[in-house]
């Protein structure tokens, strides 16, 4: 019969999290979810997320799999955000940003507008504490242009993922980039599920059409880490001022 060892360093990870963890009682649907970025599984995050696809009238307490994409893009390339800021549209859980905290961006801000969404976004910052320090969590309405304009002044890159669930949402969306992505020097990652090719094309249209160069990076080979079963067909654009 084969004898088997605990990993002490699993150990220790284990018992660091449950120091850290909210052990009051949780709403049913909720679990903890454990992200590993490297073959070693030295380099973990932790959420706490909803089991259900729609919870408190949102779909944003969990992970879609455009967020798993994007978060293997950034282990893939750190040097995109490696001392960068960065800004989240959309954060939901808030996986795409941490992963980025943790390969090496100056400060990540991590924003969305719904209140539920936002409490998890900072239990999970908590959850975190090796990144805790990098990560701010905000409230942001892309229609108030003053607070993305404020914004603007110290952001380097901005991601977002699954954010182009709907039509309506797309003018919404734009109009935040518009207003973030103003130098040459700040650049945008969007990635998204291919469900419904008429909003995915108003997206690129619009973006166009406000003087912004869009580059699809979908066909980019990534190691999966975060994303070990895929089943949608993503997209990545890259978004820069021409």
């Amino acid at each position: 019969m084969e004898e088997y060892e605990l990993d002490d360093e699993m150990i220790e990870f284990y018992i660091s999290l449950s120091a850290t963890t909210n052990m009051s009682p949780m709403d049913a649907g909720v679990c903890f979810k454990t992200y590993t970025l490297d073959k070693e599984q030295y380099m973990r995050i932790v959420l706490q997320e909803e089991q259900l696809t729609i919870s408190h009238g949102t779909t944003g307490l969990l992970t879609w799999e455009a967020g798993l994409f994007l978060s293997d893009f950034f282990v893939e390339h750190p040097d995109i955000i490696r001392d960068k800021n960065v800004i989240e549209l959309g954060s939901g859980c808030g996986l795409a940003g941490f992963t980025c905290a943790a390969m090496g961006a100056a400060n990540v801000l991590c924003t969305d507008v719904n209140g539920n969404v936002l409490h998890i976004l900072e239990d999970n910052r908590k959850l975190n504490p090796s990144i805790v320090d990098k990560i701010q969590v905000a409230d942001l309405d892309w229609e108030d242009t003053n607070e993305c304009a404020r914004l603007s002044k110290d952001v380097d890159v901005v991601i977002g993922s699954d954010i182009l669930y709907d039509p309506t949402i797309v003018p919404l969306l734009v109009g935040a980039l518009k207003t973030i992505v103003v130098s040459s020097q700040q650049v945008a990652y969007i990635t998204a599920a291919f469900r419904n090719p008429d909003t995915f094309a108003l997206f690129l249209h619009e973006t166009e059409v406000l003087g912004k160069s869009v580059m699809d990076l979908s066909e980019t080979q990534l190691t999966t880490f975060c994303r070990v079963n895929p089943m949608d067909s993503i997209r990545l654009i890259l978004i820069t001022r021409k």
